[in-house]
């Protein structure tokens, strides 16, 4: 039976794992245990009173697009953008943002790269960088960055927990069609677990490989599973990289 590859990012993250696990001759499914919603009483400050932007998430970016009904004023183009990952980085520049830096490894990774930006003669009264994000964050950019460089919270997304299991994920797992999954923060390794035995599906994971970013979220998807793989760095590419070796392997019987 043909092993899947499972991925419970909220889309559209989870499609374009899904869209790069293909590309490598993986089949794979979404399986979103959460999906972004844009509270609607923010309000967006002057982009004069902004010294750059902070994205840790496509969803951020989204959510800020939002504010700015949808396209980005040319005031804001013009300033320094520091977005994790080229995913994001690719969508900050079709937004139209033309100063912009890519990062890897979450948001810790931006910080060497915003202080390098910002070097330490600067004055704390020049205008704080803009970190819009989301409601629950597992990362402090503010704390991170403090004293050097001020940072200025803009909540716009939340993550919130979906109602119920995709369909056709649901047959899969229970059909025995799945050989890992994904899981790429503790939250969301939690809601996967909590959801199994909603489902009654628990006892399905001595069949699957769990294939996590960190010990953490290892921990938090709980004991059983018929394998585990923790990546050394938290990062998309090699977790995709784990689940294809893991699924080559499987199908080679190597």
């Amino acid at each position: 039976m043909t092993d899947l590859i499972l991925t419970v990012r909220s889309v559209p993250d989870a499609d374009a794992d899904v869209a790069a696990l293909r590309r490598r001759g993986v089949p794979a499914m979404v399986a979103p245990v959460m999906t972004a919603i844009c509270p609607d009483d923010i309000v967006l400050p002057a982009a004069g009173s902004v010294g750059g932007l902070i994205f840790t998430s496509r969803h951020a970016i989204a959510g800020f697009l939002a504010l700015c009904g949808g396209v980005v004023p040319p005031e804001w183009c013009r300033l320094p953008v520091f977005a994790v990952g080229r995913a994001s980085g690719r969508v900050a520049r079709a937004a139209g943002f033309t100063d912009v830096t890519i990062g890897t490894g979450g948001g810790a990774g931006l910080v060497p790269l915003i202080l390098a930006r910002f070097p330490a003669h600067r004055e704390m009264t020049d205008a704080p960088l803009l970190w819009p994000c989301a409601v629950n964050r597992g990362f402090d950019m503010k704390a991170a960055l403090a004293p050097r460089i001020d940072v200025t919270l803009l909540p716009v997304y939340e993550m919130k927990p979906v109602s119920a299991f995709d369909d056709r994920a649901f047959a899969a797992i229970d059909q025995g069609r799945v050989g890992a999954v994904i899981l790429m923060s503790a939250r969301s390794a939690r809601l996967f677990r909590d959801m199994l035995v909603r489902y009654d599906l628990d006892a399905r994971v001595t069949e699957m490989a769990l294939i996590a970013g960190s010990t953490a979220i290892a921990a938090a998807a709980g004991a059983g599973w018929k394998e585990e793989f923790v990546a050394r760095r938290s990062t998309r590419a090699r977790l995709l990289a784990i689940a294809a070796l893991f699924y080559h392997r499987r199908m080679t019987g190597r």
